[in-house]
C-alpha cells in the first residue's frame, strides 16, 4: 500500500486500525475538532484530508495548492493550516473548504506550527524558522532575540492561549514571561501540555529524546525505550494516556504523564509524523507515504477534483 499512513483508535490506544488515506503525499500533522470529532490531516504538495464522523477520509485540498503543509490547528469555530514559504490557510465550515490568506505577509518564512486557544478562535500563535513567532495577542511578530527554528507550541490549561514555544535546537521561549530558556541540546520536534497538574509539558525529539519540565525553566530527560527519532506527542485520554510517535513505526505510550514509557508494535516501518487525540480515547496517527523520497519526482497530484 503506497498511500500515506493513517491509523485510528477509539479506545485510548488499546487497539488500532489502519485507514485508507488515498494520497501518496507524506502527511505531516493531524488535529481533531473536539466539538464533533472531525480530524484534519495535512501534508506535502498542499494535501489536506478530512475525516468525518463516519470514519471516511476525503481530499479537501484547495485547487492548485502545491506548498508543503506542516501544521494544523482547530478552535471552536475555525481551523488554520501553516506551511512552507509563509502559506497560511483557514476554514470556517468544519474543514470542508479552505481559504488561502493572501495578506499575512511572510512569504519567505517557513511556518512550522500553528496553535489556537481552543475556546477563542481569534487567539492564535504561529511559529516558524529563524526565530519567527506571530502572536494574535501581540498583533504581530514577537521579538525574542533567538534565531531558533520554532517547531512547536503549547497552551496553558488555565489560560488556554499557547504561550510556550519550543525550538528545534532545544531553545524555548515563554510568551507570558518573555523569557528564553533551554530544554537541552537534543533536537526537539514536538510537544504537548501535561493535562493534569497543569502548567507542565512534555517534549520529544531525536534519538528517542523525551523531556518534561519540573519548573518554568527546568527540564529533565526521561527514559523512552527507543533510540528512534520522535516526531510528536499528544494525549489519547486526558490525564491518563499520552502517546509519542516517531520514525520506523515507533509508538510509545505513557500512563503517568510522561514519567515512563512503553513501546507498542504497530506492525509498520513507516515514519510516523504526528498524533492527535480528543482526550476521550479517540485518536489518529499519521505518517509518510510508502513512496517517501520519490514523491517529488511524480506528477503533481494536482487540482482535478
Amino acid at each position: 500500500m503506497a498511500s500515506a499512513f493513517i491509523m485510528h483508535t477509539s479506545d485510548g490506544g488499546e487497539s488500532w486500525c489502519r485507514e485508507e488515506s488515498n494520497t501518496i503525499s507524506n502527511l505531516n500533522d493531524v488535529a481533531v475538532n473536539l466539538a464533533d470529532n472531525v480530524f484534519i490531516a495535512v501534508g506535502d504538495q498542499g494535501t489536506i484530508l478530512r475525516r468525518d464522523r463516519d470514519g471516511l477520509w476525503a481530499d479537501v485540498s484547495p485547487e492548485g495548492l502545491s506548498a508543503d503543509l506542516f501544521s494544523v490547528a482547530v478552535s471552536v469555530s475555525g481551523m488554520m493550516v501553516s506551511g512552507a514559504d509563509g502559506i497560511l490557510l483557514s476554514s470556517f465550515d468544519g474543514g470542508n473548504n479552505w481559504r488561502i490568506s493572501t495578506d499575512f505577509g511572510y512569504e519567505n518564512t517557513d511556518l512550522y506550527s500553528v496553535n489556537f486557544d481552543p475556546t477563542h478562535p481569534n487567539s492564535f500563535l504561529i511559529t516558524g524558522e529563524n526565530g519567527f513567532i506571530y502572536s494574535s495577542l501581540e498583533r504581530g511578530v514577537v521579538l525574542t532575540g533567538s534565531s531558533s527554528d520554532f517547531v512547536a507550541s503549547c497552551g496553558m490549561l488555565c489560560s488556554g492561549f499557547p504561550e510556550l514555544v519550543l525550538g528545534k535546537d532545544g531553545t524555548g521561549y515563554h510568551i507570558r514571561n518573555e523569557e528564553v530558556f533551554q530544554t537541552g541540546d537534543t533536537v526537539i520536534r514536538g510537544a504537548t501540555e501535561i493535562v493534569s497538574g497543569g502548567g507542565r509539558y512534555i517534549a520529544v525529539g531525536d534519538d528517542g529524546y523525551i523531556c518534561r519540565n519540573t519548573s518554568d525553566y527546568t527540564w529533565e530527560s526521561v527514559p523512552s525505550a527507543t533510540e528512534e527519532n520522535l516526531n510528536d506527542v499528544s494525549y489519547l485520554v486526558w490525564g491518563v494516556t499520552a502517546c509519542a510517535v516517531g520514525d520506523n513505526g515507533t509508538i510509545l505510550l505513557s500512563c503517568d504523564n510522561g514519567a515512563t514509557w512503553t513501546s507498542m508494535n504497530p506492525e509498520t516501518a513507516r515514519d510516523l509524523t504526528a498524533v492527535a487525540g480528543n482526550g476521550a480515547g479517540l485518536a489518529c496517527i499519521v505518517g509518510k507515504s510508502a513512496l517517501s523520497g520519490v514523491v517529488n519526482i511524480l506528477p503533481f497530484r494536482g487540482a482535478s477534483r
